[in-house]
């Protein structure tokens, strides 16, 4: 059963931007693995508003019928002319190294032997900073997994058509 990771920036982005391909991929037998880089949440991750984001990103990913949701484990850096100071219990994604977060998705990719990976384009299909910063991390990792085409999925599985675009 082939593997796809969709890596977003958010929870609520697999559903907004992918949601009825994730579902159709689920439904057709292919385990789907949601990873997020942020939880969400701008301020302080503590107490119940602090999950409430990533509650719902499980929900969701019931509904679409994947069969995991990773946390990357960063803040929300917000949109808009101010990057506010990270909150005292993690680094916003727009400040994460570049090479840690890239670690994680490699580590990611390696564990579930992922055959795809869906992300966005260079531009982070909007412009937001956290959805440019996972373009970036996607584009870092390269451990010789696959190969990187910004604005393109690339299947690792071998044979003619396995390069689909985005």
């Amino acid at each position: 059963m082939p593997t796809v990771i969709a890596l977003h920036a958010h929870p609520d982005d697999e559903v907004l931007l992918t949601g009825g391909t994730l579902a159709r991929l689920a439904a057709e037998g292919n385990r789907v693995i949601i990873a997020v880089a942020t939880d969400g949440v701008v301020g302080p991750a503590d107490g119940a508003d602090g999950r409430v984001r990533l509650d719902e990103l499980r929900a969701s990913a019931a509904v679409l019928g994947a069969a995991r949701v990773v946390h990357l484990g960063y803040a929300d850096s917000g949109h808009g002319p101010v990057l506010y100071a990270d909150p005292p219990d993690r680094t916003r994604f727009a400040r994460a190294d570049l090479g840690e977060a890239a670690a994680k998705l490699a580590g990611l990719i390696t564990e579930e032997h992922a055959d795809l990976l869906l992300s966005y384009d260079p531009r982070g299909g909007y412009g937001h900073r956290d959805h440019i910063k996972v373009t970036e991390h996607e584009a870092e990792d390269r451990h010789g997994q696959r190969e990187h085409r910004p604005g393109r999925a690339v299947d690792r599985r071998p044979g003619p058509g396995s390069d689909v675009a985005a």
